[in-house]
């Protein structure tokens, strides 16, 4: 890459995060809980699922 693709790079970069932040806005607090509550749901099923696996590939002896 040229140094003036670099910089316009730089550039586009630099206007994508100004947009994004201007457009952006802070979410209430139901709608942060709701957010972390699923988050959290899908965790738990990740984790219980990876374990149920590891638990079953041990019993085999895979």
């Amino acid at each position: 890459m040229s140094s003036n693709k670099i910089i316009s790079w730089f550039r586009r970069l630099r206007e994508d995060w100004n947009r994004i932040i201007t457009v952006a806005r802070k979410p209430d607090k139901s709608f942060f809980s709701l957010n972390l509550k699923v988050t959290l749901l899908v965790l738990v099923v990740i984790g219980i699922l990876a374990y149920i696996i590891q638990l079953v590939l041990t019993l085999i002896g895979v």
